[in-house]
């Protein structure tokens, strides 16, 4: 039998299940002062070619958590807690948006997003895409840590 080569092209697209114990244990990506996600499926760790999927945590009081959605989809539904969005548009026009368990809210591309503090601790399942062939170029030290993990 071959040796198992896990930087090989492809080598960890296979079905499998990925419990919350494994997400909680993942390297975590830290937005601003209380507030992380654990993305447990990417490019860099699992060959995933068309999506990205976490769970973002956040603290009550976490700072805000702003980013310009230019080129990928996402959606949020929320796990336990409270998420508010404040989204602008092009012409500067503003919505707050909030979603507590169960609810899900869909965040197109062309939009500015700012995740905001709700005074409750909170956790939300993430999918975004599609996803980059380049991965998460803008933070190469985690791209690095999701690597790793392949071993």
């Amino acid at each position: 039998m071959p040796d198992y080569d896990p930087e090989a092209p492809n080598a960890r697209r296979y079905p499998r299940v990925i419990t919350m114990d494994e997400i909680t244990e993942m390297p975590r990506l830290h937005f601003n002062t209380g507030i992380e996600t654990a993305i447990f499926l990417s490019r860099e760790a699992d060959d995933a070619r068309y999506f990205r999927q976490g769970v973002c945590f956040q603290e009550p009081d976490h700072l805000p958590y702003n980013w310009d959605q230019t080129n990928f989809d996402e959606t949020h539904y929320v796990l336990k807690g409270k998420i508010r969005l404040r989204v602008k548009d092009a012409d500067g026009r503003e919505v707050v948006m909030e979603a507590g368990p169960g609810e899900h809210i869909y965040l197109p591309a062309g939009y500015d997003y700012t995740l905001e503090a709700t005074g409750v601790e909170s956790a939300f399942f993430w999918t975004s895409g599609p996803s980059p062939r380049v991965g998460l170029v803008e933070v190469p030290e985690f791209s690095a840590a999701l690597k790793s993990m392949r071993k």
